[in-house]
């Protein structure tokens, strides 16, 4: 049998570093069987699976951390995890700010504060430098960078919502698009990483996770990549959350096949 204690605490090691070697400790302290789950099942058995890098996997848990708004503290582990493993401050930023247009300014507010800290507990510095687009053809460039992920989005929004309100198309194709994906920094693949792991997390909207898992796939991504940022959120959101993702990822795949 798989030593997923050791296997665990390897790979604990290996995307934590210290910090996560501290949270076990502490946890032993007082229930020592949480600890085990934690070190077995989510390092040893989820964390070991090698279909997505350490990367993506950490990028997808700080947006769902963030997402949440409810794990401050597992955030900032998550951070200091996010940047133990390649992540630069930026495209840690990054990730956080997108969560703005799928949690709202409150969860991204906190976010940055708890990216403030980490940068500040490990001296790191993060670029103050404008990556704004502009304020010029900001519809046009969002519609462009939406036409990546569903080329006819635009037409289904405007039918939809023209009827009720045509400003909030507007808003979702000019902030959403035209603003943040435009930023550049994050390839649109890992937006699309992103933004499904926090979808996942929140659970709360099933048609936009299904949309963002189909653009996910326009973007590059395969249907196991996508599940396995599900098996992921069953440690921060749980399994009726990974339940439904995995379940909405094979709906929305073997839809845009039989649609090619």
């Amino acid at each position: 049998m798989a030593d997923y204690a050791r296997i665990g605490r390897e790979k604990l090691l290996e995307i934590d570093g210290e910090a996560g070697i501290r949270v076990e400790e502490t946890l032993n302290g007082f229930c020592p069987d949480l600890a085990r789950y934690l070190i077995e099942y989510s390092f040893g058995e989820i964390y070991t699976r090698d279909i997505l890098d350490n990367k993506t996997k950490e990028q997808a848990v700080v947006a769902a951390l963030t997402a949440m708004g409810t794990a401050a503290p597992q955030l900032k582990v998550h951070i200091h995890a996010a940047l133990h493993v390649g992540c630069s401050p930026e495209e840690i930023r990054e990730i956080i700010i997108q969560m703005c247009g799928y949690a709202g300014f409150p969860a991204t507010l906190n976010a940055i504060g708890t990216l403030m800290d980490v940068l500040k507990e490990t001296g790191q510095t993060l670029s103050k430098a404008s990556v704004h687009a502009g304020t010029k053809d900001r519809y046009e460039r969002g519609k462009k960078l939406l036409s990546q992920i569903a080329p006819d989005q635009e037409r289904l929004l405007k039918e939809t919502f023209d009827p009720i309100n045509p400003d909030i198309t507007r808003y979702v194709i000019e902030f959403g698009y035209g603003d943040i994906y435009a930023r550049g920094i994050l390839p649109i693949r890992n937006r699309q990483v992103a933004t499904i792991a926090a979808l996942a997390a929140k659970g709360t909207a099933p048609s936009q996770l299904r949309f963002h898992i189909g653009g996910g796939l326009r973007a590059g991504l395969s249907e196991p990549e996508i599940v396995e940022i599900m098996l992921l959120i069953s440690l921060y959101a749980g399994f009726p959350a990974a339940l439904n993702g995995i379940l909405a990822t094979r709906e929305e795949s073997s839809a845009i096949k039989e649609n090619v």
